[in-house]
């Protein structure tokens, strides 16, 4: 409530009439109460950004007062007076979130007395930070899980390309320039593609595609080309259940090369590349346990690429430095919370070193662990998402020149948007609608207005739902 990135406690004292705030220490212990006065009889609370302006805002039932209380948050702890709004008869519990679409958060109160659910919709006015406009939604495969895009018609239009678990193939998505997308093409796969990648691993100018089999034990290669149509897959042997791919030069010879991460092996496999369409045999490296996620980057700023997967039965980060030869250190692990499903890098607090985020399905949130730029990386500290956050991605969306945290949420339906302060904190999320459990997602300006917009694969709507930038 402070944006120390140290979680606080509210409580709602009934026979007070007051909400109690402390703040923590970071280290299990708190500091003394301060006390807000509330109406009659508080019994429930929650806790949300009811004005946009990036702080956090509390809401209590009152029961014996027939009312809920507002109260808004000045960001360093300390909240405004209350504002009291009416309800039925003995309100008991309070929900906050976004009932009417419009991106702000609506309250919803059960009231015991009456038999009767309370809607109170947000008439606050301001523009969401990261505004995106509403989705819109093209036909994929069956059971898309994963995006990426590139132009591979060489029209100076991104397009998509997703893989679909349902119906094993990848589709691919034509883009118009405008934000808009032709009618999809599909080529086969191999068995339950989990993963996708767009890079030319030919040398030939034409984008190419990778997909990771997961129940095969695979890599599909797919050469491009050149006018956005693909040769037939050549397939080459992973791990045991690959469900993330990346497509880098790790060895530093200009040629790209493959790295899957396998969920039933926990292990990451290294196929060189041999700059004519090919790759070399698998080489394993071990990570922790059902990795489920893959980034590469320089994390110790030595000009070699480095691993990071995100683990989802070790709740960690596995982080393998390269040493420039296409090999790896062994791993060095890093807690994060329960369930990481992806994992992200970028610079979020501008000291040119690389920091770590990871989405945590099981405790719906994402941590962030700051780089110290010699490979390693500081605790975490953990930000809400939506329920089952799945894909993330590090960009800066608002403009502010400040890397911003995108969070796709299967169980909500929705991508988060937590705008980043610099500083490596970022502000309370801001949901947007999506379709049936989303699962991928990739940060690309799809209609050529310099702003970065979200695509999303939607596993039950077998679609990919496209969210333009409306920011300023």
């Amino acid at each position: 409530m402070n944006g120390d990135g140290k979680l606080d406690l509210a409580t709602p004292n009934y026979g007070a009439n007051t909400v109690s705030i402390l703040l923590g220490k970071g280290d299990g212990t708190f500091k003394p109460k301060a006390d807000y006065v509330v109406g009659a009889g508080p019994d429930a609370l929650t806790v949300g950004d009811v004005n946009g302006d990036g702080k956090l805002d509390l809401a209590a039932t009152n029961d014996s007062a027939n009312t809920v209380s507002v109260l808004l948050g000045k960001g360093n702890g300390t909240f405004n007076p209350k504002v009291d709004y009416p309800t039925g008869q003995y309100p008991l519990g309070v929900a906050m979130g976004d009932l009417n679409r419009d991106s702000k958060p609506d309250l919803t109160v059960t009231n015991y007395g009456a038999n009767t659910v309370s809607i109170l919709l947000n008439a606050t006015s301001f523009t969401p930070i990261g505004k995106f406009k509403p989705k819109a939604d093209f036909a994929t495969g069956a059971a898309p899980w994963a995006v990426a895009a590139g132009d591979v018609n060489r029209d100076g239009y991104p397009d998509l390309a997703t893989v679909n678990s349902g119906d094993n193939s990848v589709s691919v998505l034509l883009g118009k320039g405008d934000g808009t997308f032709q009618l999809k093409a599909d080529y086969p796969t191999g068995f339950v593609p989990a993963a996708v990648a767009v890079g030319d691993v030919n040398g030939d100018g034409k984008p190419d595609l990778a997909a990771a089999n997961w129940w095969d034990d695979t890599v599909s290669v797919l050469l491009g080309k050149g006018d956005g149509t693909f040769s037939p897959k050549a397939d080459y042997p992973t791990g045991a259940g690959p469900n993330g791919v990346a497509l880098n030069d790790v060895n530093g010879d200009g040629k790209p090369d493959l790295s899957t991460v396998n969920a039933d092996g926990d292990t990451v496999s290294l196929l060189l590349g041999d700059g004519k369409g090919g790759f070399k045999p698998k080489k394993d490296y071990r990570t922790g346990s059902t990795p489920w996620a893959v980034a590469v980057g320089d994390v110790n700023r030595d000009g070699y690429a480095d691993l990071a997967t995100a683990n989802e039965g070790a709740n960690t980060v596995s982080v393998m430095l390269g040493n420039g030869n296409g090999t790896f250190k062994a791993k060095l692990d890093y807690p994060v919370g329960l369930g990481p499903v992806a994992v992200a890098l970028g610079d979020v607090n501008g000291d040119g070193k690389p920091d770590l985020a990871a989405t945590n399905g099981y405790d719906n949130s994402v941590s962030v662990l700051l780089g110290k730029g010699n490979g390693t990386f500081n605790p975490k500290v953990d930000y809400p998402a939506g329920n089952s956050p799945y894909a993330v991605a590090l960009t800066d969306v608002n403009g502010d020149a400040k890397p911003d945290l995108s969070v796709t949420n299967s169980a909500d339906n929705s991508v988060s948007v937590l705008a980043g302060k610099g500083d490596g904190s970022f502000l309370p999320k801001v949901d947007y609608p999506l379709g049936d459990s989303p699962r991928g997602m990739v940060v690309v300006d799809v209609n050529h207005d310099g702003k970065p917009d979200l695509a999303v694969t939607n596993e039950f709507d077998y679609s990919v739902s496209v969210l333009l930038n409306g920011a300023p």
